[in-house]
């Protein structure tokens, strides 16, 4: 793990933040300690108040006056130590991560993810998308576990808002911040009018993609063996079959339809794989056929939604973000392979040149660079 960065300015505001608040009081924020916990001092006495992580970052955000050049130095700077300190000579290795960037801020990691100017290759912006992800994925993690047992989304909706608003300047300033806030703005709004009820018809709601992302039927699928996934998805499978009652519906695991709505992806690939020789050949069929289903609507996704980019390297980005973020059973699911990886890599490389070719208007970039210098 990375302990601490530097960010190449004197007052860290992910460290500490210090502000007057009237002649005789003083409160001062620090990021949290062992116990997640920041002190403020008052009026002469010692008041303990503790800020969860959502506003911690929040304060962060607001307090944050570095320019994005310093911004962007910083992660260079930053990325260079990790990449020596692992003797590693690029970010990802056969689509896994060689260096942890969990100790970046977030203006550092969405600063790599978007390369800003110009400075961060595919892998480095690949690994802190995904970093960016799992920071957002842990944000949201407890209202989650609090939804799936109340049954109320309106926490969730909450802390999602919450996270969205500690994002960077660079980052509120994208298009797609505002389509976010606005999507999870009327999903609070309907969790609030309907309790109980998961909000329903918003494009884009990034509430929505994470909790089909995240499954909700199999506990930490992502991290535990999995062959233990696969036998808590037989289990599941099982009560599912005992409780259905539409017609066509799987009343056993030979035949008919079976909802896999609400397994996660690497929970489907243990299906689809029959890890542990616990599935029969229909359940099989079926996942393999969800799994599939899933990728060619995640792969039409991605490149509707980048095809209107002004970077013509999104929609390659996107899908090497995706192959690096899925584990190894939902590749070989999916089949996508190590030689899918190195082409879409090469490919990335070569769009990514082509493109430094030309100036932002379409005109050609005079700055010494031809064609025969890629060749």
């Amino acid at each position: 793990m990375v302990s601490s960065v530097t960010n190449g300015y004197a007052a860290n505001p992910y460290l500490t933040t210090t502000g007057t608040a009237a002649a005789n009081t003083a409160t001062t924020a620090t990021s949290p300690d062992a116990s997640g916990a920041a002190a403020a001092k008052a009026s002469g006495s010692s008041v303990n108040v503790t800020l969860s992580a959502q506003a911690q970052a929040a304060l962060a955000a607001q307090t944050d006056t570095r320019t994005t050049d310093a911004v962007v130095s910083a992660a260079r700077t930053a990325l260079d130590k990790l990449l020596a300190d692992a003797k590693a000579s690029s970010a990802l290795k056969n689509g896994k991560a060689t260096i942890d960037v969990s100790g970046l801020d977030r203006r550092s990691l969405y600063a790599i993810a978007s390369n800003q100017g110009g400075k961060f290759p595919i892998e480095e912006q690949v690994v802190a998308s995904l970093q960016l992800k799992a920071n957002r994925d842990a944000a949201l993690s407890a209202s989650a576990s609090a939804m799936r047992v109340t049954g109320d989304y309106t926490g969730l909706y909450k802390a999602a808002l919450a996270n969205l608003e500690a994002a960077g300047p660079e980052e509120k300033a994208m298009g797609q911040w505002a389509k976010d806030k606005a999507a999870l703005t009327e999903g609070l709004k309907q969790a609030t009018e309907k309790p109980g009820v998961q909000p329903k018809g918003i494009e884009g709601d990034p509430v929505a993609a994470y909790l089909k992302d995240t499954g909700g039927v199999v506990s930490n699928p992502r991290t535990r063996d999995i062959e233990k996934v696969a036998s808590d998805v037989r289990s599941v499978l099982n009560k599912q079959y005992a409780a259905a009652t539409k017609d066509g519906m799987a009343t056993g695991p030979d035949d008919g339809q079976i909802d896999f709505s609400k397994f996660d992806d690497r929970s489907l690939a243990a299906v689809a794989l029959n890890k542990g020789d616990q599935f029969s050949d229909h359940e099989v069929a079926q996942a393999a056929a969800e799994i599939r289903t899933r990728n060619r609507d995640s792969v039409s996704s991605a490149f509707n939604s980048t095809k209107g980019s002004s970077d013509p390297s999104a929609f390659g980005k996107t899908l090497i973000t995706q192959y690096a973020s899925m584990s190894d059973e939902e590749r070989q699911a999916v089949g996508w392979t190590p030689a899918l990886y190195d082409k879409m890599i090469a490919m990335q490389n070569l769009s990514d040149k082509l493109a430094s070719m030309f100036n932002s208007d379409g005109s050609v970039n005079s700055g010494g660079t031809s064609l025969l210098d890629y060749l």
